[in-house]
């Protein structure tokens, strides 16, 4: 990521240049050719490059763009001027195309030219709707899963009091998962099994994150409550970390001391992640009030008065019930979607919002239907 800041910054200083020496000029083509040899060496290391702007987001190669300095703030602006939001830099670009590029770039009343090895577009990348012909391939889905899985696990496995999430890897899941569903329109597909007791945490946020955005995109939530519902949600069991593996592997019937530890979970993840400025805000609500119940119930206990679990914990609340039932876990077995389901119905206003819960069961029913 290092490299493509590098290329974005000679990029940018090319660019404003241009505005004030002539493409002739010994300056451009100085600068000019110091971005060509970042790009070639940048394209040593990833090959072909895509940069994609979704919402304020700069996307390199399907990675999120973290501290991109005055000059990625202007290279953002100038593509939304031009209406842009997506370049491609394809491999066996020559040094005159990058330059013409760069001179195209610079001028806002100045179209893009087309060129052999430099592709510019507009995809809807509104949450509600990209339009991508290539970026996951849905050939196989277990591969996909797994891949997110991976990269749950590695950073579940570096949370600690003393170490920094890494943030940049949360919201590739999501905008991985984000990409995906445009593509594939039945959810269950895109549920993983859980292979091993010790895989559940990774696999459970994992599945709880593609389940509770599902629901969202059906209700109409998109864009950055879109992301920040699915970073939370990835992280709603975070707490389950500070709790011995002991007690959460446990085959037999769990002490009421070991459930006691087990109900302050939530407890202890949303004071961790609420330490973490990075996170979006809901990440630690949704950390606290997943096991609380639409009746004001439920655990832990907490003296708000009146106030009802926000609405992105209430669907966090859901998928995290669903996916807990269709796993099997080391007290009991996994249960079938219907009978989850109708399980599920007996508890609206009570443990659900009723209203979150007939779109959850709607969406469910059409993805069995599909299969």
């Amino acid at each position: 990521m290092d490299t493509f800041k590098k290329f974005l910054h000679m990029f940018m200083s090319t660019v404003l240049n241009c505005s004030l020496y002539s493409k002739e000029h010994t300056t451009i083509n100085d600068l000019s050719s110091k971005t060509y040899d970042l790009l070639i060496k940048l394209m040593d290391e990833f090959g072909d490059i895509e940069i994609m702007l979704i919402e304020d987001d700069l996307i390199f190669n399907k990675k999120p763009v973290r501290e991109i300095g005055l000059q990625g703030q202007k290279f953002i602006n100038i593509l939304k001027k031009k209406g842009l939001n997506r370049i491609d830099l394809l491999k066996g670009i020559k040094p005159d195309e990058l330059k013409n590029f760069i001179i195209d770039f610079s001028n806002y009343e100045r179209s893009i030219n087309s060129y052999p090895n430099i592709r510019t577009g507009i995809i809807d990348v509104r949450i509600g709707g990209f339009k991508l012909d290539q970026d996951i391939k849905l050939d196989d889905l277990d591969s996909f899963s797994t891949e997110q899985i991976n990269i749950v696990k590695d950073v579940y496995q570096n949370i600690s009091p003393y170490k920094r999430l890494n943030i940049a890897g949360l919201e590739e899941i999501v905008i991985n998962f984000i990409l995906t569903f445009k593509k594939e329109a039945n959810i269950l597909k895109m549920l993983s099994p859980v292979k091993s007791y010790s895989e559940y945490t990774y696999t459970h946020a994992a599945n709880v994150a593609v389940l509770s955005m599902f629901q969202a995109e059906a209700i109409g939530i998109k864009d950055e409550i879109l992301r920040d519902l699915g970073i939370s949600a990835l992280l709603h069991d975070v707490g389950k970390l500070f709790i011995s593996s002991e007690i959460l592997e446990k085959k037999g019937q769990l002490t009421q001391e070991e459930w006691e530890e087990i109900w302050k979970h939530p407890y202890y993840g949303a004071v961790y992640l609420s330490k973490n400025d990075k996170l979006p805000r809901l990440a630690p609500i949704v950390a606290l009030e997943h096991h609380l119940r639409y009746d004001g119930t439920g655990y832990p206990r907490l003296n708000t008065g009146n106030r009802k679990q926000h609405l992105c914990s209430q669907i966090v609340a859901i998928a995290d019930y669903y996916d807990a039932l269709r796993s099997n876990r080391p007290y009991r077995k996994e249960l079938g979607i219907y009978e989850i389901l109708a399980i599920m119905k007996k508890e609206e206003n009570k443990l659900f919002n009723p209203h979150l819960l007939n779109n959850f069961i709607r969406i469910m029913l059409f993805a069995v239907s599909k299969k």
